[in-house]
C-alpha cells in the first residue's frame, strides 16, 4: 500500500467538539485517524466512527500499521491539496518532511515562519513539543524534506479562544509530562516570546490588533502551559 492510503493523520485532541470534527474530517482520506488524548478528557464515544482515541502518546508508533504518521493540532485543518502532497511524499525516498502553517486571522491570512516536522515515517517519528507549545514528529531522520502544501490554523473569535486556552494547555502539559520532560524556571519565561514570535513575524497582514493579540494569546497559552507541568510535576531545576 503507498501513498496517501499508507498514512495515519493523528490529531492531538484538547477540547473536542466541532474544532476537533473539523480537523479530523479534513483528514478523512487518511488510511486511519487517531486522535491522541493525553489529558483523559476526551470520550471515545465523542469521537467519530472510525476514530479511534489514544491516551497513551508514547504508545503512538505501535497504534497503526500505516508507514506514515501525519500530525495536527485539533484547531489546525489539511487543506484540499495536501493528500496528493503527502501522497507524492510517501512515494519518495526521504523519512521526514516539514509543513508549514498559515494563520487565518479572521479575513486575514498569516504564512507563520517556519515548518515542523509533521510526516515521518512510522518508526523514527516521536512526539515533540517545542518551547512555545510548538507540536512536531521529532523524527530521527538525518534530513528531512518541505511540502508546499501548508496546514491552516483556525483563529477562534477571542471569547473561544479564552476559553479554549485551559483545555489546550492542559493537553500539552499532559503530553509533556508523558514524554518525561521536566518542568523549569526557564521555561516559564522563555516559552511566552517562543510562542509569540511566530504570530508577530508572520508574512502576510498588517501589524493590528488582531495579530497582538493572536501573539498574546499565544504567548500566555505557552505559559500555562509550563505552569501546569510544574503543577503536575511538582517543580523541577532551573
Amino acid at each position: 500500500m503507498t501513498g496517501a492510503s499508507d498514512v495515519a493523520a493523528v490529531v492531538l485532541g484538547a477540547r473536542g467538539g466541532a474544532c476537533l470534527a473539523r480537523a479530523l474530517a479534513s483528514v478523512g482520506w487518511a488510511r486511519e485517524r487517531i486522535v491522541v488524548d493525553p489529558a483523559g478528557r476526551l470520550g471515545a464515544a465523542t469521537l467519530p466512527p472510525g476514530v479511534r482515541r489514544l491516551e497513551r502518546p508514547l504508545d503512538l508508533g505501535r497504534a497503526t500499521e500505516a508507514r506514515w504518521l501525519l500530525l495536527l493540532r485539533e484547531d489546525e485543518v489539511a487543506p484540499p491539496g495536501l493528500a496528493a502532497a503527502v501522497a507524492d511524499a510517501t512515494a519518495s525516498g526521504a523519512a521526514a518532511y516539514r509543513i508549514g502553517r498559515t494563520l487565518d486571522l479572521h479575513g486575514r491570512t498569516l504564512r507563520l515562519p517556519g515548518a515542523p516536522v509533521r510526516l515521518a515515517r512510522r518508526e523514527t517519528a516521536r512526539l515533540h513539543v517545542g518551547a512555545g507549545a510548538s507540536l512536531a514528529l521529532g523524527s530521527r531522520a538525518a534530513r528531512a524534506g518541505r511540502i508546499a502544501s501548508r496546514l491552516l490554523v483556525e483563529e477562534d473569535s477571542l471569547e473561544d479562544a479564552v476559553e479554549a486556552l485551559d483545555a489546550d494547555a492542559t493537553a500539552l502539559a499532559a503530553l509533556l509530562q508523558a514524554l518525561a520532560v521536566r518542568p523549569r524556571l526557564s521555561r516559564l519565561a522563555v516559552a511566552p516570546l517562543a510562542a509569540a514570535a511566530p504570530v508577530l513575524a508572520a508574512r502576510g497582514g498588517p501589524l493590528g490588533w488582531g495579530r497582538w493579540i493572536a501573539a498574546v494569546l499565544a504567548g500566555y497559552r505557552a505559559f500555562v502551559v509550563q505552569a501546569k507541568l510544574w503543577e503536575r510535576r511538582g517543580g523541577g531545576g532551573g
